[in-house]
């Protein structure tokens, strides 16, 4: 798969923001000072800054993945990645304010 999708949430407003990331065109590589043409890289790195609907609060965000794309770190500023239960339970509990 050539995309995936993560979520944040606002530290300021609490919205719940879905992120697509195109692993071809965001991830950036990292290579060693003294590496050749050939090398491959020491790991990619994603750094995205995003605003919600909500609140103009700046949710800054910055992934490291190694060469197989397995999660080496992450750091977020301004929100908090939010797991798939908390994901789950959220968009339920905004569909229920809507229907009431």
């Amino acid at each position: 798969m050539r995309s995936f999708e993560l979520v944040v949430k606002c530290g300021r407003c609490g919205e719940i923001i879905p992120v697509r990331v195109d692993r071809d065109h965001e991830l950036q590589s990292i290579y060693a000072p003294d590496a050749g043409e050939t090398d491959p890289p020491l790991e990619h790195v994603l750094c995205k800054e995003l605003v919600g609907e909500n609140c103009q609060n700046l949710i800054r965000f910055e992934i490291r993945f190694d060469c197989d794309h397995g999660l080496l770190g992450s750091e977020i500023k301004g929100g908090e990645f939010v797991e798939e239960e908390e994901n789950m339970r959220a968009s339920h509990e905004e569909r229920a304010e809507l229907t009431t």
